[in-house]
C-alpha cells in the first residue's frame, strides 16, 4: 500500500479577504473562490503546482485566545517547508517587515532546547489574522536520520 501525504488543510476564518491577503504575503496563489451555502471558500496553492494546499472557509471566528497553539481543540499549526536556513531567515525578515510577529528561529530538537523526539528542523512560528499558527522550517531530519541520532544517544 502506498504511503499517504498531506495534500491540503482546511481552515475556518472570519474574513476571507483578510486571510487571502495574509496568504499572498506567503507567496500563495488563489486558484478559485466559490460560494457555498455556509459562505465563501477559497482554494489556495502554496506550491504553485497543486490546485490547493489550503481550503479556506469564511464561516469561522478568530481563535478565542488569539493563538491556535494555546487551544485544546482543533488545529495547532500549519507547517511549510523551505529549502534552507537562509530561506527561513529571509521569510522571517519579510514577515517582520509586514508587521507579523515572529517567534524564532529555533531548533526543534534537544540540541535547541526542544523535545527529545524533535526533528531538529530550523523553524519560525507566526500567526495569521485569525490566530492560526503557521510554521516555516528547513532541514528537518528524515526518519532514518532520526533513528540513527536516537540510537547514538541510547
Amino acid at each position: 500500500m502506498a504511503s499517504l501525504q498531506i495534500a491540503h488543510v482546511g481552515i475556518h476564518v472570519r474574513d476571507l479577504d483578510e486571510e487571502i491577503a495574509f496568504l499572498k504575503l506567503l507567496g500563495a496563489e488563489v486558484t478559485s473562490v466559490d460560494k457555498m451555502s455556509r459562505g465563501r471558500v477559497a482554494f489556495v496553492s502554496l506550491d504553485g503546482v497543486w490546485h490547493h494546499s489550503l481550503a479556506v472557509f469564511e464561516d469561522g471566528v478568530q481563535v478565542p485566545s488569539g493563538d491556535s497553539q494555546k487551544e485544546k481543540v482543533g488545529l495547532d499549526h500549519i507547517a511549510m517547508c523551505t529549502e534552507s536556513r537562509a530561506s527561513v531567515d529571509r521569510w522571517k525578515e519579510k514577515l517582520l517587515a509586514s508587521g507579523v510577529n515572529v517567534k524564532g528561529p529555533q531548533i526543534q530538537g534537544p540540541e535547541g532546547g526542544g523535545l527529545e523526539g524533535g526533528s531538529s528542523s530550523y523553524t519560525i512560528f507566526f500567526h495569521d489574522p485569525n490566530g492560526i499558527c503557521f510554521e516555516i522550517f528547513a532541514e528537518a531530519q528524515t526518519v532514518s536520520e532520526f533513528r540513527k541520532r536516537r540510537a547514538v544517544r541510547m
